[in-house]
């Protein structure tokens, strides 16, 4: 499939008003609500370049392909029965979309090294009511990564602007509004979680740069307090019993003994508590390539075929989620990789080449197939 060069403005889109846009897209939402289960994490190399990947599960293909924003571009945020924020990108971003509405992106990095990432928050989201909300301020929820992007070069900065903007449910575009949360890092290793929360945008330190679903980011943090012996290290043989009764000699079965009591499901706390243990237990790696590299070991084991986490009979969640598409974002090379369901091959876009090409206009390109049937190509042995 060829990529797409359409004009850097939201409201010229496929030929679509905004509203139309975000309709478009975030209506594969409607109806039964497909299974959600995000997983991210980051690494440091040992020469301090950072990565940060994850994954992205849906019940059904989100047809998502990486946009690449040039600085300049023109965007217009909705308010539900109209136009909402209206501003122009000050850096240059790529990311990956919701199918064709390039404005609604679920995961992207920027010029100066900021990545954000959308993650799917059922039950938890609060979103600033409609009759509250700013109008000229206003954003749907899965607009406001494409916000960050445009706009913000360090976390820092993001932490001080976050509450200029307000994200409404806006239930006559959707019909469903997805609950969604971020996770924000910069190229200095600093990572932030936002949370609607009360009709507002809850800012929260984020040290583990770990992040999945529901429930809040506090309590996935207090849970960790559960594991605390978890523990990479080979331990050590045990010997019970007295001396007149004889003894027993306990000792691990073979390696990986040390992470004995890791939840191994896909629940979000679950996935969660892993990721941290993979990330704060892997080996140094030296640079960012081969960091990038390790990440997707990682990311791996959180990767779910379709079909093994079914829902329940009846539920709001219609469909099996599975990984769509895992990607690894460079923050210092300004590097984004990605591999699909039907693609394991892992391709790279280097951003300042992108931009180049992509010039004044938004460039649209395929990430790959993502439909739960599609079979990942092989690579044949060539005989001698």
């Amino acid at each position: 499939m060829p990529h797409q060069r359409l004009l850097a403005t939201t409201t010229g889109l496929c030929r679509l008003g905004l509203t139309g846009l975000v309709g478009l897209s975030l209506g594969l939402l409607a109806g039964p609500l497909p299974t959600s289960a995000c997983t991210g994490g980051a690494l440091t190399a040992s020469d301090g370049a950072v990565v940060v990947g994850r994954t992205l599960e849906f019940g059904k293909p989100l047809d998502s392909q990486v946009a690449i924003w040039p600085a300049g571009s023109a965007f217009t945020g909705s308010a539900g029965e109209g136009p909402g924020l209206r501003y122009r990108s000050r850096y240059g971003f790529v990311g990956a979309t919701v199918a064709t509405s390039a404005d609604l992106i679920l995961d992207g990095l920027n010029v100066k090294g900021l990545n954000a990432g959308l993650f799917y928050f059922p039950g938890y989201a609060e979103y600033t009511p409609a009759n509250r909300a700013r109008r000229n301020r206003t954003l749907a929820p899965a607009q406001l990564g494409s916000w960050l992007l445009a706009n913000f070069a360090t976390v820092e900065e993001v932490r001080a602007a976050v509450n200029d903007v307000d994200l409404t449910a806006q239930v006559p575009l959707l019909g469903i509004v997805p609950d969604v949360h971020f996770k924000v890092q910069d190229a200095s290793g600093k990572s932030i979680v936002i949370e609607p929360r009360g009709g507002k945008l809850v800012v929260h330190d984020n040290p583990t740069r770990v992040l999945t679903n529901a429930p809040d980011f506090s309590w996935h943090s207090t849970n960790l307090n559960n594991y605390v012996p978890l523990s990479n290290a080979y331990p050590t043989a045990r010997t019970l019993g007295q001396s007149d009764s004889g003894r027993l000699t306990l000792q691990p079965f073979g390696m990986g003994a040390g992470g004995l009591g890791l939840p191994g499901d896909f629940t979000p706390p679950s996935r969660f508590v892993r990721m941290v243990y993979f990330t704060q237990n892997a080996a140094p790696t030296p640079n960012a390539k081969a960091a990038v590299a390790s990440l997707f070991h990682i990311l791996n084991n959180f990767d779910i075929p379709f079909g093994v986490a079914k829902p329940p009979a009846g539920s709001g969640e219609g469909l099996p989620g599975f990984t769509t598409w895992t990607s690894v974002a460079d923050l210092r090379n300004l590097q984004f990789n990605w591999k699909t369901y039907g693609d394991q091959r892992v391709r790279t876009l280097d951003l300042r080449a992108a931009l180049q090409a992509a010039g004044s206009q938004l460039l649209l390109i395929p990430m790959g197939p993502q439909d739960p049937a599609s079979v990942s190509p092989t690579i044949p042995v060539e005989l001698p």
